[in-house]
């Protein structure tokens, strides 16, 4: 398969997935529950809403790691399974996208602003790595 880059520049539409939060709701996430827990709990809940993304027609989908960052999944007492959540959820959405459809890997805010004080440099380099080094083993495309 080409790369997403590729298929960019030779101007293809890439249609992506929707709303991954509304799915997990409806298949039982409680409120102040982590999302990304699912990816080893609920291992067939999360992979339908990726199926139904594809089978819908979506080119590429995101994976189920949006909280998936050390400092956000302190929250839930979970920082020590940074890599295994962030490696299961890209594990998860490559089996359901499979090898014509491409999978992106989510990463989003980590709940702590570095200018404040609460974090330093080195804590959030080394989070965001840890998160993209599991998100790129479990087959991420970008």
């Amino acid at each position: 398969m080409a790369s997403i880059i590729e298929a960019v520049k030779k101007g293809k539409v890439l249609v992506s997935d929707g709303a991954w939060g509304t799915f997990l709701h409806q298949r039982g996430l409680a409120a102040g529950e982590c999302p990304e827990l699912w990816n080893v709990t609920h291992k067939e809940d999360v992979f339908a809403i990726a199926k139904s993304y594809i089978d819908s027609g979506a080119d590429m989908i995101l994976t189920n790691s949006f909280g998936g960052s050390p400092t956000k999944l302190n929250h839930y007492g979970l920082e020590n399974r940074t890599f295994e959540l962030n490696k299961a959820a890209a594990v998860i959405s490559r089996e359901a996208a499979g090898k014509d459809k491409f999978v992106l890997g989510s990463i989003g805010p980590t709940g702590v602003i570095l200018m404040m004080g609460d974090v330093s440099n080195e804590t959030l380099f080394e989070g965001f790595k840890i998160q993209s080094v599991g998100l790129i083993e479990g087959g991420v495309d970008a």
